[in-house]
């Protein structure tokens, strides 16, 4: 019986181990599809499916907040609602980095078929609205394209809606009344549900074929 014990231990070993690994195995698997998502009725990981868009795995619903836009009138988390968001982060005194992003962004939508354009809604939210009335953002914006809009409101909601977007930015008043103001560079996407859904590589955005970007961009609808 002594002799037995030892190639009991080994068989019992390798039973437990085979289900040992088979639970890892399960788990690892569950942890993919806690990061995949649904856009086109298929399922697939975020890394499969878009390569040009980065992409939250979980959506958070913004809370409500109150903006105005460039035509005075009241901008609120239902004017996010039946359309696709791409919004920038900036101001009007900037002195390369909003231009040169709204210029990409001008192409961008340009190259977009009408039909696709009327799913989206390319938004400049200025975080400066000491200097950025709606009458100097609406003649900024007509630089690059009549059909985007010019947001901002009072810092609170302000704050409270670039925290929620996952931006950053600083406003540097100590510099005098020309001051600047740092701020994040990316394209930020909120949904049709008014969620956060990603964001927008800058790299992308910047480069001269605009196709692949566009096909993805219509493949969330």
């Amino acid at each position: 019986m002594k002799k037995i014990t030892p190639y009991l231990l080994i068989v019992a070993v390798i039973v437990i181990g085979y289900f040992v690994n088979a639970e890892i195995l399960k788990q690892f698997k569950q942890s993919e599809n806690t990061e995949s998502l649904t856009v086109t009725g298929k399922k697939e990981s975020i890394n499969d499916q878009l390569k040009t868009l980065l992409v939250y795995p979980k959506k958070k619903d913004l809370l409500e907040f109150e903006l105005w836009d460039f035509n005075q009138q009241k901008f609120t988390k239902s004017n996010f609602k039946n359309k696709w968001n791409l919004i920038f982060i900036g101001y009007t005194n900037c002195p390369d980095v909003c231009p040169n992003t709204l210029n990409d962004l001008t192409h961008l939508y340009q190259a977009l078929s009408k039909d696709l354009r009327n799913n989206f809604q390319f938004i400049f939210f200025s975080v400066d609205p000491m200097r950025d009335t709606p009458e100097r953002m609406k003649a900024y914006l007509d630089n690059f394209h009549d059909d985007f809009i010019g947001i901002s409101g009072k810092k609170d909601q302000v704050d409270s809606v670039v925290h929620q977007l996952g931006g950053l930015y600083s406003l540097n008043t100590e510099e005098g009344d020309y001051y600047t103001v740092d701020h994040s560079g990316r394209i930020f996407i909120v949904d049709p549900e008014g969620r956060r859904f990603g964001i927008l590589k800058s790299d992308v955005l910047q480069s001269q074929d605009k196709s692949i970007l566009v096909n993805e961009l219509e493949s969330l609808l």
